[in-house]
């Protein structure tokens, strides 16, 4: 988290709490580590996403959570939004448990002014 206008905002213990890349994702979406873990479809109908370390009902080999897709995109025994291809993608996606939509972004918000960047 950057510095917002020189001042830093502190928990509680003193310690500053970033909101972004939890509440929202900034950049290309590869520190997001919020718990958004379903997408909707173009109709409407809301899907979990698929957990990283699965490979049902998509097969993935090249994202799943190994060391280096654990420490550098939040990859994890979980299935939440993540990022772990910014060459390809520039937001937070999945793999869904849908057998029709292989993956899909999640829509997770956009981190700008509206959002302070840390909180108490």
């Amino acid at each position: 988290c950057a510095v917002n206008g020189g001042k830093i905002p502190k928990s509680p213990c003193g310690i500053p709490k970033c909101v972004w890349d939890v509440k929202c994702s900034s950049g290309d979406g590869v520190g997001y580590r919020g718990s958004a873990n379903n997408v909707t479809t173009e109709g409407g109908t809301v899907v979990a996403c698929q957990a990283w370390n699965s490979d049902y009902p998509h097969f993935h080999p090249e994202f799943h959570p190994t060391a280096y897709n654990v420490a550098t995109y939040g990859l994890g025994n979980h299935n939440f939004c993540r990022n772990p291809d910014p060459g390809n993608n520039l937001e937070p996606w999945c793999y869904t448990t849908s057998l029709w939509i292989r993956w899909q972004n999640c829509g997770v918000k956009k981190c700008d002014t509206s959002l302070p960047y840390f909180e108490h």
